[in-house]
């Protein structure tokens, strides 16, 4: 269960960054010029994802634990789970995302604080604590 909720996470924290300005927005109030691939490392990218058929798509096998996730309009896709978007809310330079996740077997909420770095990188954390922060990267793929 641990796993799912830090994959669960992980597809949240990535559509923070799509979230265009205002103090409030839905779902579909993202920038969708920052769909793509984000993981830890820019390392990782070749490794996690592949293109096919023009999209992106992770590379069999999945590996179900790695910190990464797939940004399409509408939804994040993380190795283990496929996240949708219910609530963006931005404050104080940091966005709150709230989403509903399923995996094979389940639904769960999450939520994740997300603050982006002057270098393109995202940072979340699952509570608002920067000691819990992780950092992800956009693959340039």
């Amino acid at each position: 269960m641990r796993a799912l909720s830090r994959n669960s996470i992980a597809a949240v924290i990535g559509f923070a960054a799509l979230v265009a300005g205002g103090e409030a927005e839905s779902a579909g109030g993202f920038d969708r010029s920052l769909t793509g691939a984000w993981t830890a490392s820019p390392q990782d990218c070749a490794k996690l994802f592949v293109r096919q058929g023009g999209a992106l798509a992770y590379r069999q096998p999945v590996d179900k634990f790695a910190q990464a996730a797939i940004i399409e309009p509408g939804r994040i896709v993380t190795p283990a789970s496929v996240c949708q978007v219910r609530g963006v809310t931005r404050a104080k330079g940091e966005t709150k995302v709230s989403a509903e996740c399923r995996d094979s077997i389940s639904f769960t909420q999450a939520t994740a604080y997300i603050k982006l770095g002057a270098d393109g990188q995202m940072v979340y954390s699952p509570t608002g604590d920067p000691s819990l922060a992780t950092t992800l990267t956009r693959c340039r793929l």
